[in-house]
C-alpha cells in the first residue's frame, strides 16, 4: 500500500512538474491570434456603456470583390482581455448581392457612439460614392446612409 501511495504521489508530482514548466512562459504561435485572410482592417474606436467601460471594434473584410463590415461591442473580462459582447453585420453591405467595395475607411467617436465613413464603389452602378454608418448607443443599433452622385 505504501508503494502504491508513493507511486501515485510521484506520478502526481511529475504531472504537476510538467505543467509547472509552463508557468515559466509559453510560446504562442501566430495561429493563436490569427484572423481570417479576408479581414483587411480592424479598428477600435469610441466607448460605450454607462461608465464608458466598453469599446467598439469595426471589422472590414474583402471577399468576392466586395466589402463586408461588422461592428462589435467589446467588453473586458476579469483578466483585462477583450471579448465581443455583441456583433452586428451591416445588412446593406453584408450579403453577396450588395457588390459594394469600401476604401478609405475611417471611424470616429461621437457622444452617442461611433461614425464609420468610407469611399464606396458599387458593382451595380457608378453613382455610389460614400457611405456613413452611425452606430450606437444601444447594442445592434446603427443607421446606414449612402451618398450618391446625381
Amino acid at each position: 500500500m505504501m508503494k502504491t501511495t508513493a507511486a501515485t504521489l510521484l506520478a502526481t508530482m511529475l504531472a504537476l512538474g510538467s505543467t509547472g514548466a509552463n508557468a515559466l512562459g509559453s510560446d504562442y504561435s501566430y495561429d493563436t491570434f490569427k484572423t481570417p485572410d479576408s479581414v483587411s482592417w480592424v479598428q477600435l474606436c469610441g466607448t460605450w456603456g454607462k461608465d464608458h467601460q466598453g469599446t467598439y471594434r469595426v471589422v472590414h473584410a474583402d471577399q468576392y470583390a466586395q466589402s463586408f463590415l461588422y461592428v462589435q461591442w467589446m467588453g473586458r473580462d476579469a483578466n483585462g482581455g477583450l471579448h465581443a459582447e455583441h456583433t452586428v453585420a451591416i445588412a446593406e453591405l453584408d450579403n453577396d448581392h450588395a457588390e459594394v467595395a469600401l476604401t478609405d475607411i475611417t471611424c470616429r467617436a461621437t457622444p452617442r457612439g461611433i461614425v464609420v465613413t468610407a469611399k464606396a464603389a458599387s458593382g451595380h452602378d457608378d453613382k455610389l460614392r460614400r457611405v456613413t454608418i452611425e452606430v450606437g448607443p444601444a447594442a445592434g443599433q446603427y443607421r446606414y446612409r449612402a451618398q450618391r452622385t446625381r
